[in-house]
């Protein structure tokens, strides 16, 4: 148990010292290489200190070898930005000048819901508020408004915003609680001029009963 402890204590400071030589940055950051080195870390210094027939200079090793890899590719990134858009990507335009951009929303598979409750995180309630919503290279969401938006509106909202169609589907538990049927709905996508509801990607009756429609492809 002694020599477990010991290992033990070896291998945190080994990778205590890892993380802050790749430093603060690489950590906040936590892109997907960044994660998969993280993620290795944590391998190599576990193996040894769960075995003890493993030589604890062959965790050590390990983790030198990806401190040193994720250096080198730092560096690279930082001189070279076709390496950096490799490693880290590149961020996303997933609502542009008020439109949803469903391309882009398919080709980062992120689902309309995904989308609605990392918008809701952000305060953001009802979609017609934003301008941009872009996609980070390190998962999070960044949101710029419309100028019209408000976020201490001076009006009680009547209810939350209700999907009511997402991606080409239909919720009928929402419409249920609307006390409302699907003949209703389609009577509203006509007054759109919109006859296949496959092709709307999102409808929503906002918190003052207004209807939001946008269609997958416009």
């Amino acid at each position: 148990m002694l020599v477990v402890f010991i290992r033990s204590i070896i291998l945190y400071v080994a990778v205590l010292i890892s993380l802050r030589v790749m430093g603060k940055g690489e950590i906040a950051e936590m892109n997907c290489f960044d994660l998969v080195i993280t993620l290795l870390i944590a391998e190599v210094a576990s193996t040894p200190m769960e075995n003890n027939d493993i030589p604890l200079l062959n965790g050590i090793a390990s983790l030198i070898g990806l401190v040193f890899i994720q250096t080198i590719i730092s560096v690279l990134s930082i001189k070279f930005r076709f390496i950096s858009k490799f490693v880290s990507g590149k961020t996303s335009i997933l609502i542009n000048k008020g439109k949803i951009d469903y391309k882009v929303l398919k080709k980062e598979k992120i689902t309309i819901d995904e989308l609605l409750e990392q918008l809701r995180i952000q305060g953001y309630f009802n979609i017609k508020y934003v301008q941009y919503a872009l996609l980070e290279t390190d998962g999070n969401l960044s949101v710029v408004p419309t100028t019209n938006y408000n976020s201490t509106p001076s009006v009680e909202y009547k209810h939350m915003p209700i999907p009511l169609i997402q991606d080409g589907k239909i919720i009928k538990e929402n419409l249920k609680k609307l006390q409302e049927d699907e003949t209703w709905l389609n009577n509203i996508l006509k007054l759109h001029h919109i006859s296949n509801v496959k092709d709307v990607l999102l409808c929503v009756l906002d918190e003052y009963d207004k209807i939001y429609i946008q269609k997958k492809y416009e």
